[in-house]
């Protein structure tokens, strides 16, 4: 298992002298296990890969996972150069909505006003694949299963594994104790919303799945937007302080974890301080990064 991070940030892609490093371009992450790959989210940084893949034998399968429909995570979408080859077979797979399929938000984020596209330019042949929370299939080599996180008009985390590693990706949640987030948009009135007992045990069993899916990972990709003061002012955003990212790290004994969807203002010196201050009161064992573009993981023997 090979793993590439092509866009780490948040919200909104940012192009900045302050921070090139850790770079600018919105959530993507290429899977490549035995000649299958795969593809964790499709924001700004998937024109990358896309390009990347053209300039070398391009595969003829992809596999898209998509965590949620937010603009960040799918604006890189019309973007991707394999979509206009006909020779390409690319799977898609998200979560399964009342309101609109997968295919109708995808297609309504490439239609006229919003963009001179709509589905049928598209080349490739697309599939679309709505799946749920605790859903496990398997594509090629990678055993995938999914567990539900704990943000606005909900989201997907996923884990891959293979006997050469295991990777799991949780780009976008909110902690599991303060509010729980749902098919509405949360008013925040300076309280705590989940305050019924209902609640708090959803919440828990939340936090359970999302524990068993990183359970000794070798690499938790997990959402810290916010520092702890930030995260105070913002608790109803549906994201995470790099404090809590750690002790979801530390409860689920991965080895490593990359602190990501980074928010748009924080610069690399800004990051290096948070990194440094989570590796400081890290477990014993527990290895503490950030992702940056161009970021390449494997495990070696």
């Amino acid at each position: 298992m090979r793993v590439r991070i092509w866009g780490t940030r948040g919200s909104y892609p940012v192009a900045h002298a302050s921070m090139l490093r850790y770079g600018g371009n919105t959530t993507c992450v290429e899977v490549v296990a035995e000649g299958r790959h795969i593809i964790l989210d499709a924001g700004t940084g998937l024109r990358m890969l896309g390009d990347s893949l053209a300039q070398a034998q391009a595969p003829r399968q992809l596999d898209l996972l998509i965590t949620h429909t937010h603009w960040d995570h799918i604006i890189g979408f019309p973007f991707f150069a394999p979509l206009f080859d006909p020779d390409l077979k690319l799977d898609i797979y998200g979560l399964a909505r009342t309101q609109s399929s997968l295919r109708t938000t995808l297609a309504g984020a490439l239609s006229d006003p919003l963009l001179p596209l709509n589905m049928d330019d598209l080349r490739a042949q697309i599939n679309f694949f709505e799946i749920g929370a605790g859903h496990c299939f398997e594509l090629g080599p990678v055993q995938v299963r999914t567990a539900l996180a704990n943000h606005p008009y909900r989201a997907l985390a996923y884990r891959l594994e293979t006997p050469d590693g295991v990777l799991t990706f949780i780009p976008d949640t909110g902690p599991f104790h303060t509010v729980l987030f749902g098919e509405e948009r949360i008013e925040w009135t300076g309280q705590p919303t989940a305050r019924s007992q209902s609640e708090l045990r959803e919440l828990a069993a939340m936090k359970a799945a999302i524990l068993e899916l990183a359970y000794r990972a070798d690499w938790l990709i997990y959402d810290a937007q916010f520092t702890d003061a930030q995260y105070a002012r913002f608790p109803h955003w549906g994201h995470s302080s790099a404090t809590q990212a750690r002790e979801i790290a530390e409860e689920a004994q991965v080895r490593q974890l990359i602190l990501f969807h980074h928010d748009p203002h924080r610069t690399d010196e800004e990051l290096d301080r948070i990194v440094a201050e989570q590796q400081a009161l890290a477990a014993p064992g527990l290895l503490v990064t950030a992702a940056f573009e161009g970021m390449e993981l494997w495990r070696k023997p």
